[in-house]
């Protein structure tokens, strides 16, 4: 009896293996039943069908998901098809999961930003920012506006402005190239400060509420206090700030802190 079930595992693992594993042949056919099956799902609403649009929009979710979980096939329009099909369904939590996905790998993009803050208008939860943060925004502009590669152009740039000037002040003084490299040399500064703290935020485990409702606790346990009133619901934003085994610590938009199970909670 042993053995059997030694071999009903050995097999389950192998395929679990295999299941990560997708050829280039098998993603081009999940790709193509996946946008198949997503527009389908349109053309059967605007027929008034909705429950078999439904259905298709579950087979596009399927094989997105199965692409997505390669992890050498990530792309911003796979978590963006991802996240439409998931608002057609009604699942705010998974949608706005994966268009911050797609955010971190293509920001600024107009209808992605569109989608997203649609989707998150249609939340239960309306949290706000800490007063702190909100005027953080305001004075340091250029970090929150400013896409990363854009401020690391403006870093080089900047950089090599203050060099070649000082390098001609050495030889000749004027007075308007000493402004020029003095501004040079401030916003070197300044860019290599935002840049820093955008590669440490990126390492930086974010987290979205999946689930329609879910309550969080004082500690990483259901033994302990409540830590609101009300639970929390899906598409609410999350800051990871710890973890144990089942559970994630986290920090809201407010400040607020608690804890979830795992299971509520997706990550990017």
């Amino acid at each position: 009896m042993n053995y059997k079930y030694f071999l009903i595992l050995l097999v389950l693992a192998i395929l679990n293996i295999n299941a990560q594993e997708i050829t280039h042949t098998e993603r081009e056919r999940l790709l193509k039943e996946a946008d198949t099956a997503f527009n389908e799902g349109l053309e059967l609403i605007e027929e008034g069908n909705t429950p078999e649009a439904h259905n298709q929009w579950d087979k596009a979710i399927v094989r997105y998901e199965r692409l997505a979980s390669d992890k050498s096939y990530q792309n911003y329009k796979l978590f963006y098809n991802l996240a439409n099909a998931y608002f057609l369904k009604d699942d705010l939590g998974h949608a706005i999961l994966n268009y911050k996905k797609a955010e971190k790998l293509m920001p600024f993009d107009a209808k992605l930003n569109d989608n997203l803050a649609y989707a998150k208008s249609r939340r239960v939860d309306n949290i706000e920012e800490q007063e702190q943060k909100r005027v953080l925004k305001t004075l340091f502009f250029m970090h929150y506006d400013i896409p990363l590669f854009w401020r690391e152009i403006i870093f080089l740039a900047s950089f090599s402005c203050f060099w070649i000037a000082l390098l001609v002040l050495r030889f000749k003084s004027m007075d308007w190239l000493k402004w020029c490299c003095g501004i040079a040399g401030l916003l070197t500064l300044a860019m290599a400060v935002s840049v820093t703290i955008s590669i440490k935020s990126a390492k930086q485990l974010n987290g979205i509420v999946i689930v329609e409702e879910a309550d969080a606790y004082k500690g990483g346990n259901k033994a302990y206090e409540k830590s609101f009133d009300e639970p929390l619901h899906a598409g609410t934003e999350l800051v990871i700030i710890g973890e144990n085994e089942h559970w994630y610590e986290f920090k809201l938009n407010n400040g607020a802190t608690g804890w979830l199970p795992k299971q509520t909670v997706g990550t990017y």
